[in-house]
């Protein structure tokens, strides 16, 4: 307690000083001007606020249009890739049996999708790849997984950003046809595209 008065003491004592202090004085005096000229000019930015908030929302909202226009010309062009895929004017995309290794006949339709991304840089592509129901959940959900990964592989040697193209195998969790004839099992044994503009933290 005696040590805790004295410190007191001590503190009154030296700010006694340094007010006292010409110097010091002086130095408070300017700081004090400092700090009196960096809120008048905050509060001036405030006032002026408006007008550039208002600029930077429109900028804003023109990228916004720009990504927006240039996602949806891209999912048209995807979909005419997807057409075409549908009506054997492209190949599908297939892999050699029970591997991860891309048919040759695949090729043009994957540079397609590789021009697609390269003359749309800031495009992302998500990359989904499904089996049919032979085989354990397991197995399948690895195969496509890494059939995936091929498929991401062959678009980065392309000339694709790597960063743009995410991946994921789902196995045969999301059929779209009957498993248990060999046309359904075809049909499910497929890849799947997804184009968007967003930023990866807001997609997954």
């Amino acid at each position: 307690m005696e040590c805790s008065r004295r410190g007191g003491r001590h503190a009154r004592a030296l700010n006694n000083s340094v007010l006292a202090h010409p110097l010091k004085v002086g130095y408070t005096q300017r700081v004090k001007k400092l700090l009196l000229g960096v809120i008048v000019g905050v509060l001036s930015a405030c006032r002026a606020g408006p007008a550039a908030i208002f600029i930077q929302d429109g900028d804003r909202n023109s990228y916004i249009r720009d990504n927006e226009e240039e996602e949806r010309r891209a999912r048209e062009a995807l979909a005419e890739i997807e057409k075409k895929v549908a009506t054997g004017d492209l190949p599908k995309i297939q892999f050699e049996f029970d591997r991860d290794e891309i048919t040759l006949e695949s090729y043009p339709t994957l540079e397609l999708i590789a021009e697609l991304l390269n003359k749309h840089p800031r495009l992302k592509l998500i990359c989904l790849a499904h089996t049919d129901s032979i085989g354990t959940a397991e197995y399948n959900l690895d195969l496509s997984e890494r059939r995936a990964r091929s498929v991401k592989g062959y678009l980065v040697r392309q000339g694709v950003d790597p960063p743009s193209v995410r991946y994921r195998g789902l196995g045969y969790s999301m059929p779209i046809a009957d498993n248990s004839t060999d046309e359904g099992r075809a049909k499910n044994r497929r890849v799947e595209f997804r184009v968007t503009y967003r930023e990866w933290e807001a997609v997954y």
